[in-house]
């Protein structure tokens, strides 16, 4: 068989020019999306290969240029290995990097933007949702802890993220071969049980070496002060702002109380009243429900107590003080 010069040559599915094109590819076999060149559309040029085990697919993709790509609303897990160059995917609030030494993993239903680097080919894998809450339940049956891992990055230098990366490198190279083991129907299922199986165990791994316990700067607790302040009209929970900080909750809230001598979510309340309250004096809100139901709050009487107590006055005194 003839050597292919990129990974799943053998299953190439489009080489163009044409943004368009490229998107309508991709688009057929991983997720309806928006395709942005940002730097010298003239260098686009897209490639993309892909190839399937029943429930898992792989994908090389390479733009040419500097692309940026949103996605709403996700059907399936997709695990990035950028080959060189930069990914950056944001999720929510989440912005996260990977590099050719790193995989960046995004769960079911979510909305993703994702921005490629200029010489940034990339593997992608996609798992078919049933699929993934399956292993998820035999690895939780086995002990497996496995912590909120969505827009998160693990290590493919070095431990289960090394092994897991060549195991998918073993499975591309497979794919390309007209005699490989992924042309049994056999096969097939142990191949594609084996990468999913393997990234739930890398992101096993990476969430027990990641320092639990170890104290939160005060530049970090800041960084997700700000980030409260600043999306307090949304509903963050704590391990939301762990996660996007990147700490345990522990640290986070030991951080909160060592730093700034509250917690995570009194810090949200407070943040709250401060923006319901400035709208009340503005104008800028009609009503005291109105105001409050803008920055997310739920229960109007604690609301309303929590409110004097901060203020020494009602919500509606602010309000007919403005008026």
């Amino acid at each position: 068989m003839a050597r292919v010069a990129t990974p799943l040559g053998s299953h190439g599915l489009l080489r163009t020019t044409d943004l368009d094109d490229a998107r309508a590819s991709v688009a057929a076999s991983l997720a309806p999306h928006r395709l942005t060149a940002l730097r010298d559309p003239g260098a686009f040029q897209a490639q993309h290969n892909a190839a399937g085990l029943d429930q898992v697919s792989l994908h090389y993709i390479d733009y040419g240029t500097e692309v940026e790509v949103t996605a709403e609303h996700l059907g399936f897990c997709l695990v990035q290995l950028p080959l060189a160059g930069l990914t950056v995917v944001q999720t929510g609030v989440r912005a996260v990097k990977a590099t050719a030494r790193s995989a960046v993993v995004t769960a079911p239903g979510e909305t993703v933007r994702m921005r490629y680097s200029a010489g940034n080919p990339r593997l992608m894998v996609r798992i078919a949702t049933p699929l993934l809450h399956e292993r998820l339940a035999v690895a939780a049956a086995c002990g497996t802890a496995l912590p909120r891992w969505s827009a998160s990055v693990f290590d493919t230098g070095s431990g289960a993220g090394r092994t897991w990366r060549s195991l998918v490198s073993l499975v591309v190279s497979d794919l390309d071969r007209d005699d490989g083991l992924s042309r049994s129907p056999v096969t097939t299922r142990a191949l594609q049980l084996a990468v999913v199986d393997g990234l739930i165990a890398s992101l096993a791994e990476a969430g027990r070496t990641a320092p639990a316990g170890a104290m939160a700067s005060g530049r970090i607790i800041r960084r997700a002060a700000r980030l409260i302040e600043d999306h307090c009209a949304e509903p963050l929970r704590t391990p939301d702002i762990a996660e996007t900080v990147g700490v345990s909750v522990r640290t986070l809230q030991e951080g909160f109380r060592t730093h700034l001598g509250t917690t995570p979510m009194a810090h949200m309340r407070h943040a709250r009243l401060q923006r319901v309250r400035e709208c009340l004096i503005d104008g800028s809100a009609q009503s005291v429900a109105q105001a409050a139901h803008r920055w997310g709050v739920g229960h109007l009487g604690r609301f309303s107590a929590d409110y004097r107590a901060a203020f020494g006055e009602s919500p509606s005194e602010t309000l007919g003080r403005s008026r």
